[in-house]
């Protein structure tokens, strides 16, 4: 019966109902909700790598970071080159300080989505902890040019950061 349901579409449009469902709760902060039904979409299409990797980011948001984990991997092992699930990858590497790891996630992420500022930010990151602060100058006006576009505050943070590595460059 469920073959039949997915060739007829009836588990593509439930599934996009969760994703959605799941969506809007995250917007709303309401993570057990998000969890709930990015968990229903999955199950739904267990082959659809976005809905992986929402649900991994949720989790993340959530501080499970094990699970998120797992959910970025299966979402890799489906579409190696899903933006969310190696930016999320990223951060998880990131964290663990495994800095070439999170270079290699985020660079993917960010062919995925060039003009996506969160990752220019890391890339930044990353580049000044493996110490190449020329590189993550040119990352982090990436980063600030972009956020500025949208009006996000966090571009005072990529100003502060690049007044730091400028002084980094200054006495190098």
């Amino acid at each position: 019966m469920m073959k039949l349901a997915q060739h007829l579409g009836i588990a593509r449009y439930e599934a996009d109902e969760h994703y959605r469902a799941g969506l809007a709760a995250f917007v709303r902060r309401d993570l057990s909700k998000s969890i709930q039904a990015l968990e229903a979409a999955v199950a739904l299409l267990p082959r659809h790598a976005e809905y992986h990797a929402a649900l991994g980011f949720v989790l993340l948001d959530d501080k499970r970071q094990r699970e998120a984990g797992a959910a970025f991997e299966r979402a890799l092992k489906l579409n190696p080159y899903e933006m969310l699930a190696n930016y999320g990858s990223g951060i998880l590497a990131y964290r663990a300080k495994k800095w070439l790891e999170a270079m290699n996630y985020f660079t993917v992420a960010h062919a995925a989505q060039p003009k996506r500022a969160e990752t220019q930010y890391y890339l930044a990151m990353v580049n000044h902890r493996v110490g190449k602060n020329s590189e993550a100058l040119v990352w982090m006006e990436r980063a600030a040019n972009a956020f500025a576009k949208t009006g996000d505050r966090r571009q005072s943070q990529c100003t502060a950061w690049k007044r730091e590595f400028q002084k980094l460059l200054a006495a190098a």
